[in-house]
């Protein structure tokens, strides 16, 4: 299976360059659910061409503090930028605009979608037609279509999957290529900042092997990687910057090395830590 240079997972490692910008930063970003406080003053960077990993125990805000860096869920205090880019409410449509992605810890494909029909669903943001021009079929129209659909396939294949599933519906794959399908379309919109919400959850050992790989060509495309993951080998391989979340609020943050050896979060883990 053939892709792109630029684009290739399987091309030889490259250290990404040092980060010195943040893609994404939030200060102070709390989510009160009635009197249940799920994500409490959280401050987070994303470096520019980095990986960064949230872990946590089950019930640790995981999953709320990236709807709230997302705009699926309104925070209840607090600021998120994208770049430079703040507002005092983001919606997930603005967030999207401004350059983040994301992908979901439940699968959520279009049932009667091609593959092909899926990932031209993340080229939303980049047609510069105007309406009429799409309705009549103008040349532009026809042109940036053609420029669309070619880019979907090369992200298809950049993804993993081979030709032969362009054509067929992306919810009769398998998980792990549904998995694949999501990311793809996630990348369609040409975002700086990729959210993942568990993209390697019951996948096997090889699928996880490919998956990381994929994530890792991410980064070396210049993609700050914002990752949810339970394997803690996965966050170990993956991971340049590690936070870790416990009751809704930052335990601590550091290398993998560092915080996976920090007492406190193997309580946490454990469920000592009050």
């Amino acid at each position: 299976m053939t892709a792109p240079t630029t684009l290739h997972p399987a091309a030889a490692p490259v250290a990404p360059a040092a980060p010195t910008e943040v893609a994404l930063k939030a200060r102070g970003l709390s989510v009160v659910f009635g009197g249940l406080t799920a994500v409490d003053a959280l401050d987070l960077d994303i470096r520019n061409h980095s990986i960064h990993a949230i872990i946590g125990p089950n019930g640790a805000g995981k999953t709320t503090a990236v709807n709230a860096l997302s705009g699926f869920q309104a925070p209840t205090r607090g600021q998120v930028w994208i770049g430079t880019a703040t507002r005092p409410r983001w919606s997930a449509h603005q967030m999207a605009q401004a350059g983040l992605a994301r992908t979901f810890q439940n699968i959520r494909l279009f049932g009667g979608m091609t593959v092909l029909e899926t990932v031209l669903v993340g080229a939303h943001k980049r047609f510069g037609s105007t309406l009429p021009a799409l309705l009549w079929r103008s040349a532009r129209a026809r042109a940036e279509e053609q420029h669309e659909e070619t880019r979907a396939r090369e992200l298809i294949r950049f993804v993993g999957l081979p030709d032969t599933a362009v054509l067929q519906p992306a919810s009769s794959l398998s998980y792990g290529n549904q998995r694949r399908v999501e990311i793809a379309r996630a990348l369609m919109s040409s975002p700086a900042v990729l959210l993942l919400d568990e993209p390697l959850a019951g996948m096997n050992v090889s699928e996880k092997a490919e998956v990381s790989a994929l994530i890792r060509a991410i980064r070396q495309q210049g993609t700050a990687v914002l990752l949810i993951e339970h394997d803690m080998d996965v966050i170990r391989s993956l991971a340049e910057r590690v936070t870790v979340m416990h009751r809704g609020r930052k335990l601590t943050e550091g290398s993998a090395a560092e915080v996976l050896a920090d007492q406190r979060v193997q309580d946490a883990y454990l469920g000592k830590v009050q």
